[in-house]
């Protein structure tokens, strides 16, 4: 089963920030600059309320997150369309991926010796080899950006990718954003299966980054070509959010979920 939602890639930062953060009541906005090799520069905006959380981006789906049901929309301004994914859902997508694993384990235990070793390296073995590669070090130095003092780290995956970062503690998460974010998380772990297990020590690495990211240059090389993006944190503000910046557009059509379309077909 997949799930196609496209989430802007600072959402992972941030989900990451929440987790190792003290959490405060102040509502946030976060504006952030994005440039990806010789494209056009694209913007993102962060909101972290008491209720809600809304991550948009000019280049990509905005993602918005509702704390009190658990639900989960994806509004595609492209297509102005938009679908909901409940948190019935993505429990029920959770169990019927565990049952699928253990309906899968049971059949293995018939097969001979070595094809089960690797049939389990196939599922969960390269995930694992991608954990064992990831490096985070503290790197030197720091800078102020929009107004905020940050530290920097470099990680690196292997020969693969090499990420400089700036992080800061000097910006907390509201408290239901928090909560939402370890729940979110937890969800998409549920439904990560054997690569679950793997992914554990990547997410253990990162802790050792504490605070939110402000400022990333990631550069990928895959067959030989590099790619170089990055992310810089141009605004901050702390304050009330008005409700209509977690509206849907109106005359946007609502579609049913790709999730929700999975399940069907596996009933």
């Amino acid at each position: 089963m997949t799930m196609r939602a496209s989430i802007p890639s600072f959402v992972a930062a941030l989900a990451l920030a929440v987790a190792v953060l003290p959490a405060a009541a102040d509502d946030l906005t976060i504006v952030s600059k994005h440039t990806k090799g010789d494209g056009p520069p694209t913007t993102s905006t962060a909101y972290f309320a008491s209720d809600k959380m809304r991550m948009s981006r000019t280049d990509a789906e905005d993602f918005i997150a509702d704390y009190a049901t658990g639900n989960m929309t994806i509004v595609d301004n492209k297509k102005k369309e938009y679908y909901t994914i409940t948190k019935q859902d993505m429990e029920a997508a959770a169990a019927q991926m565990q049952a699928q694993m253990k309906q899968m384990q049971a059949q293995m235990q018939n097969l001979p010796p070595e094809v089960k070793e690797k049939m389990a390296g196939a599922m969960g073995g390269a995930m694992g080899a991608v954990a064992q590669s990831v490096n985070v070090q503290k790197g030197t130095g720091g800078r102020t950006i929009a107004g905020y003092a940050c530290e920097n780290w470099i990680v690196t995956i292997g020969e693969l990718s090499k990420q400089e970062t700036c992080v800061t503690t000097q910006i907390a998460i509201p408290v239901a954003a928090f909560d939402a974010q370890k729940s979110f998380a937890s969800g998409m772990g549920a439904m990560a299966g054997p690569m679950a297990k793997s992914m554990s020590g990547v997410w253990d690495k990162f802790k050792e980054m504490k605070g939110i990211p402000l400022y990333s240059t990631d550069t990928v090389k895959i067959l030989g070509k590099t790619t170089t993006s990055t992310t810089e944190v141009t605004e901050i503000k702390r304050g009330p959010i008005p409700a209509s910046a977690f509206a849907v557009p109106a005359g946007y059509k609502q579609v049913e979920s790709p999730m929700a379309k999975a399940l069907k077909k596996q009933k």
